[in-house]
């Protein structure tokens, strides 16, 4: 499965018009088991994001979604970031969801995450960015055709101006739209019902360290 089939990228430089999914910013503390706190200009950044593969770690419906709410997701594989810091396989990415929009009568809906954390397996934080950059369904049957092995690699570097526009062929009927100087790490809208991301969901994402400080979750 070639990811250039489904996923359109754009330099911000063109003049081409998009529909631009921001999602609302989010306070968050780096208290036990919290996600570090994510403070910065985005952008001012020339981010340096290396692809790797994860999995949602709990489903999100948007009918139910709140502003707030917990996201996880462990990595699939170990990736070295460009400033050369390891993350290895079953590092959990720590986040909220930033905006939900649940479908009124069958119409639209949409949610907005954002991951901001990188939590080690020895329970070490790592502030990080984070951008979703495919997505691919988790049922039985996607799995044949979507698994690691399958699928195809995560890109393995992302430019800082890339934009993202899934089309929702892929993920049962839900699109895909983020971009790396965006506030968020992804938007994921359907046109007709809530938007509903099952357990196990495949997400490749690019990612950096922030900076290279690390916060103790507590223990």
């Amino acid at each position: 499965m070639q990811l250039g089939t489904y996923v359109k990228n754009f330099s911000l430089g063109l003049g081409t018009a998009m529909l631009v999914f921001a999602g609302a910013a989010v306070a968050q503390t780096s208290g036990a088991g919290e996600p570090a706190t994510s403070s910065y200009n985005q952008s001012a950044q020339s981010w340096q994001l290396v692809g790797v593969n994860a999995r949602l770690d709990h489903t999100l419906d948007a009918s139910s979604a709140q502003q707030g709410q917990k996201v996880e997701a462990k990595l699939d594989g170990s990736v070295r970031t460009a400033s050369g810091l390891k993350l290895d396989k079953g590092t959990e990415l720590m986040g909220t969801v930033t905006k939900a929009r649940a479908s009124a009568d069958g119409g639209p809906s949409s949610l907005s995450v954002d991951f901001t954390t990188a939590q080690l397996k020895d329970g070490k934080q790592i502030p990080v960015k984070v951008t979703v950059v495919a997505a691919y369904p988790a049922d039985a049957n996607a799995e044949a055709t979507y698994g690691v092995t399958s699928m195809g690699p995560a890109p393995r570097h992302i430019s800082s101006r890339q934009i993202i526009d899934q089309e929702s062929g892929l993920l049962h009927h839900v699109a895909l739209h983020s971009r790396v100087q965006g506030q968020n790490s992804g938007t994921f809208s359907k046109r007709d019902g809530n938007v509903k991301l099952t357990a196990g969901t495949y997400l490749q994402v690019g990612i950096a360290p922030i900076n290279g400080t690390m916060t103790s979750n507590g223990a």
